[in-house]
């Protein structure tokens, strides 16, 4: 082992004495140097190679072949680089092609190996580097793909790309990948042709002199249209089309192309809801001298499109494509106008079809809602869009306000029980009271719908605000938001959990710390057991003039209690409140009892941060 060592650095030797001649680096750095290309040959002598090593050594060499060139710079000597940075860089070249034998299976070797070739501009060294790689890994087309992007586009051999890509699909016949990856290249290079023609001042037209039919045929992108014809053997769908059209809107010579393959769209794949909507987009996209006059011709064309479509594929897939492209335009602000009564028309349509997705039924209410002129009533949508999507909490919560609202000119908290219109006899209290306090029927539907799931908790919130907002100048608005929290802690979690602590501020907000404190004493251990609930108690506490010590120590007893098993975070609030409000002395049984309770996965953590709060006390 020691002997391949030795002849290793030795043939370092004439690199090593031309830095120290040129003074790139002193004795000391030589010797450096040295050692450390030692350590690291000694390492990969050693009868099991590690891949870290190879890795390692290379980034080394990295690191000196910058540090030489940042030297360079710095005292302006730019002689003797192939005795230099060429060996370095070879040496470089050599480990990774080490590497890359010892460890064939490992991409990232093989693409950091590329990536330093096109550093150094070694063009050779990469076509060689990628025909080796294809060789070990030809079932990954994303790998000839880069291949041969690489040719076309940076190597600039337009035949080294397309052998590369007949090829990856002679291995992989059915990749639309493949398929478009060589349509688009080749409609590269006809461009690149056809720019370079212009700047010679040669015509591009197909009426070229004879002896030119292959350069014609490059010109008019023949090449790509025979890929193109190819693919359509290994289309199964229209939306395998798509990358197709993507390609040709780069390229302003391939309008026939483009019609080409959107009439292949409607022969071949008529009833696919994908090639309707292909064809609708593309005529907002054709160009017009008057842009107003036609803008408007292309968004009737679009909807009429449209209109055929949905009368022959009358799919739920099929009307929201319609949906989403009225969406899309309605982003515009020019057309805004024109485009937002048929986005009206059109979802009440899809609507009473149920054919509209919950998404888009959002959207649409969210317009209607700032549009009083749209001509549909909100709340009969609202109706129909929770019947529909029941588990959808956002319609359910949009449908609930417009309900709340609605009566804030009614009775307040009326609803139709079923009772004569007759208002209840005086004196009976109770009766009244239960009519006034009772809530809209669609809250019930919604939670009996949502579940006690956390979708159902946006409901419950905006009950509780509707009503604690009339809180002020109403008795009855009270009870209810009393009752409401009330039923809400009753359900299970994660409901009851969101708002124990919620009813808790609630409590301390209407009537004071000391019904706050009746509460949670009466809750305290009770399921479900919520920590922020205690803490919620400590900041109400906190909060007063004069808060009672005791009292917080008690909270802190009972949350550790709880949760100080699983949650160092309680433990550490406890010790800090001793620390700057109550009894330092009594910090360290606190920290005792903590490392005695605490999982071991917490207790380090734990530690820790203790100490940083007994350095900031």
């Amino acid at each position: 082992m020691a002997e391949f060592v030795d002849l290793r650095l030795e043939e370092m030797l004439p690199e090593l004495e031309q830095m120290q001649r040129v003074e790139l680096f002193n004795d000391q750095e030589i010797k450096a140097i040295v050692k450390k290309r030692r350590d690291f040959e000694y390492k990969l002598q050693k009868h099991t190679k590690m891949k870290e090593d190879f890795l390692k050594y290379i980034q080394y060499e990295i690191n000196l072949l910058t540090l030489v060139r940042i030297r360079r710079n710095k005292i302006g000597y730019q002689f003797k680089k192939p005795e230099i940075d060429y060996a370095i860089a070879n040496r470089i070249n050599k480990m990774f092609m080490y590497a890359t034998a010892r460890f064939p299976t490992d991409l990232k070797i093989w693409l950091s190996h590329i990536e330093f070739c096109k550093r150094m501009k070694w063009n050779s060294s990469i076509t060689r580097i990628f025909v080796r790689l294809l060789a070990m890994k030809s079932n990954d087309p994303s790998l000839w793909i880069m291949a041969a992007k690489w040719e076309f586009e940076d190597n600039g051999s337009a035949a080294n790309g397309r052998g590369l890509l007949l090829r990856a699909l002679r291995f992989h016949p059915e990749s639309i990948q493949l398929y478009t990856e060589a349509f688009r290249l080749e409609l590269l290079e006809a461009d690149r042709l056809r720019k370079r023609r212009e700047v010679l001042g040669l015509s591009c037209e197909a009426d070229l002199p004879e002896g030119e039919e292959e350069t014609n045929s490059i010109l008019e992108g023949q090449l790509a249209i025979l890929f193109y014809n190819d693919a359509k053997n290994a289309v199964k769908s229209a939306s395998d089309l798509l990358p197709f059209l993507a390609v040709v809107k780069d390229f302003d010579f391939t309008f026939q192309l483009r019609q080409t393959i959107l009439s292949d769209m409607k022969v071949e794949h008529s009833e696919d809801e994908i090639t309707w909507d292909t064809v609708a987009r593309n005529t907002l996209e054709k160009v017009s001298t008057d842009k107003d006059v036609k803008l408007k011709d292309r968004i009737e064309l679009c909807c009429s499109t449209y209109e055929e479509a949905i009368e022959r594929i009358d799919t739920p897939k099929m009307w929201q494509l319609f949906v989403d492209t009225l969406f899309f335009l309605f982003q515009n602000e020019i057309i805004r106008p024109k485009i937002r009564q048929r986005i009206h028309h059109l979802c009440h349509r899809a609507l009473m079809n149920e054919k509209l997705s919950d998404e888009q039924l959002t959207d649409w209410i969210s317009m209607m809602e700032n549009d009083s002129l749209s001509g549909y009533q909100l709340k009969s949508v609202l109706a129909e869009a929770v019947r529909q999507f029941p588990k959808n909490a956002t319609l359910w919560v949009k449908s609930l306000k417009a309900e709340l609202e609605q009566k804030e000119e009614e009775p307040l908290f009326q609803i139709d029980t079923g009772a004569s219109d007759e208002l209840p006899p005086a004196g009976d209290d109770e009766k009244s009271a239960a009519v006034f306090v009772e809530l809209p029927a669609l809250f019930w539907e919604a939670i009996k719908a949502l579940g006690s799931t956390a979708d159902s908790i946006p409901v419950w919130e905006t009950a509780i605000e509707h009503y604690q907002a009339l809180c002020y100048d109403n008795t009855e608005a009270l009870q209810t938001v009393e009752n409401l929290y009330q039923k809400a802690l009753s359900v299970e979690p994660p409901v009851g959990n969101h708002f124990k602590p919620l009813y808790l501020n609630w409590i301390a907000t209407q009537k004071g710390r000391d019904e706050a404190r009746k509460l949670y004493q009466s809750q305290a251990a009770l399921p479900p057991l919520v920590l922020d609930f205690h803490y919620k108690m400590i900041q109400v506490e906190l909060n007063e003039s004069h808060p009672d010590l005791e009292f917080l120590r008690q909270v802190y007893e009972k949350a550790a209690m709880y949760f100080g098993q699983k949650n160092k975070e309680i433990w550490l609030r406890f010790i800090r409140f001793e620390l700057e409000r109550g009894d330092p002395t009594r910090v360290g049984n606190l920290h005792h009892r903590a490392k005695m309770t605490l999982d071991r996965t917490l207790s380090d953590d734990f530690l820790v941060q203790y100490t940083l709060l007994q350095l900031q006390a």
